[in-house]
C-alpha cells in the first residue's frame, strides 16, 4: 500500500485541513490512507489521488457531524460510544486471546485504552450520522417498484458478481541469461554512483527510470509500509540514512535504487529509480519449454503440490502446494477468465505468459462459482443507498456555508 506524497515532504506533522475550529493532522490522514491500501490492495500507479480522498472524506465526515448536532433531537449517549467501540474492538479481536490483541495493539504504538481514546471520536460522529439517516432520511425517502424495476433491467447485468476461481498456481519466472542480468546491474550501479557523487535526482529519474508513470512525480512512491516490502529492501532501507539512496536493489521488474526521504515506525518515505530487466524472446521460449513439460507430468497424473514445490518460483504459494485460493475474475487479466471459464475442477491451465512477459503460469482449478445477479431486494437497497447519499452530500454542501474550511493538502 502506497500513498503519493509530496515531492519534498518532511517527517514533522502537520495540519492537513481546518473545519470550524477543528485540526485534521496530516498523521491520521496518512493513518488511514495506508489502511484502505493495505485493505484493498491498491497498487502504488492508480494512488496519485487517494491522499486527497481521504482528506476530503475526512472534512465531509466532520461537516456532517457538525451540521447534524444542530438537531437537538438527534442524540448519542457515552454508553452507546462505548458499546460500539466494545463491538469494533471485539470484532478485531476476532479469535485472539486478550494477550495476543494486547501485544498486536502495542505493536502498533497502543496500549488497549489509548486505542478506545483513538476509536471514540470516530466512533461519536458515526453514531450521530448512523441516527440522522434512520431518524430522518430514511422515514421521508421512497423507492418505488416502478423504480426498482428500470433499474434491474439496466444494472443487473453491471452489479453481477463476478465468477470466482479457487487456484493452485505454478509460477516460473522469466530471467535473462546471466550476461544480460549483469549488464541490467551494471547501468544501475553506473546510476547509482553518479547520484552519491551529487546528481540531481529528478533528473536522474527523469533520464534513466524504466518506471515512467512515477518518472512524472519524480519516481516518488509515497508512504511505503515495511510489510509490503521484501526483508532484503527493508535491511537496506534501514541501514540507509534519511536524505540518500540505497545500493540497485533486485526486485521482480529489475533494480530499484531508493531515494529515502524519511522513516516511520512501519513505513518509509520513498521515490525510485527502476532499471527495468526484459527477458529476450530466447529467454521466454527456454521457461515455456520448462512449463511445457511440467504440465505435460501433470497430465501424466504428477502430484500438482509436489511439483509446486520443486519448482514454483513463488515462494509464498509453493509452501501450500501452490494454493492461492479463491480469485474473482476481476483480479485476472481477461484472456485467462475465458480459458478457466472453460475449465472444470480439476483441470489444468496453462502455460500462460503474463502479458509483460516477466511470468509463465500453469493452473489448476480446484473450483468454480459462477457469478449471481443481485436480487429485486438487493437493487431496492442500492436505489434507496443511493438516495441516502445525495442528501448527505446535499447537507454537507450546506454545512460548507455555515462552517469555516480551509485545507492544506
Amino acid at each position: 500500500m502506497i500513498i503519493l506524497l509530496a515531492a519534498q515532504l518532511d517527517t514533522l506533522d502537520r495540519v492537513a485541513a481546518v473545519v470550524d475550529d477543528r485540526a485534521i493532522w496530516l498523521s491520521d490522514v496518512d493513518e488511514r490512507a495506508l489502511l484502505y491500501a493495505a485493505t484493498y490492495g491498491i497498487p502504488p500507479q492508480q494512488l496519485p489521488s487517494l491522499r486527497r480522498e481521504v482528506l476530503q472524506q475526512m472534512v465531509n465526515t466532520e461537516l456532517l457531524y457538525l451540521k447534524i448536532r444542530e438537531d437537538t433531537t438527534i442524540h448519542v449517549s457515552e454508553d452507546e460510544v462505548e458499546r460500539a467501540i466494545d463491538m469494533q474492538l471485539q470484532q478485531m479481536r476476532g479469535n485472539m486471546s486478550e494477550e495476543e490483541f494486547e501485544k498486536k495493539l502495542k505493536e502498533a504504538g497502543f496500549t488497549l485504552e489509548s486505542y478506545r481514546r483513538y476509536l471514540r471520536d470516530d466512533i461519536r460522529k458515526t453514531l450521530y450520522i448512523q441516527k440522522y439517516v434512520e431518524m430522518k432520511l430514511k422515514p421521508r425517502i421512497k423507492v418505488s417498484d416502478k423504480e426498482v424495476e428500470e433499474a434491474y433491467k439496466t444494472l443487473a447485468d453491471s452489479l453481477s458478481t463476478p465468477p470466482e476461481f479457487k487456484l493452485a498456481v505454478i509460477t516460473l519466472m522469466v530471467k535473462p541469461s546471466a550476461s544480460a542480468e549483469q549488464e541490467y546491474y551494471a547501468k544501475a550501479k553506473r546510476i547509482y554512483k553518479q547520484l552519491k557523487r551529487g546528481a540531481n535526482w529528478e533528473e536522474m529519474v527523469q533520464k534513466y527510470s524504466d518506471d515512467r508513470e512515477s518518472a512524472k512525480i519524480g519516481g516518488d512512491l509515497g508512504i511505503v509500509p515495511k510489510n509490503a516490502l521484501p526483508p532484503n529492501f527493508v535491511r537496506e532501507i534501514e541501514r540507509t540514512p534519511e536524505g540518500s539512496y540505497t545500493k540497485p536493489l533486485r526486485g521482480p521488474q529489475g533494480y530499484h535504487i531508493f531515494y529515502v526521504k524519511g522513516k516511520r515506525k512501519d513505513a518509509y518515505l520513498l521515490a525510485h529509480i527502476l532499471v527495468k530487466v526484459t527477458p529476450s524472446e530466447a529467454d521466454v521460449k527456454r521457461v515455456m519449454r520448462k512449463a511445457k513439460s511440467i504440465v505435460k507430468k501433470l497430465k501424466a497424473g504428477y502430484s500438482f503440490a509436489k511439483l509446486a514445490k520443486r519448482y514454483s518460483d513463488d515462494p509464498v504459494s509453493k509452501e501450500n502446494g501452490g494454493e492461492i485460493g479463491w480469485v474473482s475474475a476481476q483480479a485476472l487479466p481477461p484472456d485467462i477468465v475465458e480459458k478457466l471459464k472453460e475449465a472444470k475442477p480439476g483441470d489444468i491451465v496453462g502455460p500462460i505468459p503474463t502479458p509483460d512477459g516477466s511470468m509463465i503460469n500453469i493452473f489448476k482449478v480446484l473450483d468454480v462459482q459462477e457469478g449471481r445477479k443481485p436480487t429485486k431486494e438487493q437493487i431496492r437497497q442500492i436505489l434507496l443507498q443511493r438516495k441516502i447519499e445525495e442528501e448527505l452530500n446535499k447537507l454537507v454542501e450546506e454545512a460548507k456555508k455555515d462552517y469555516y474550511v480551509k485545507i492544506y493538502l
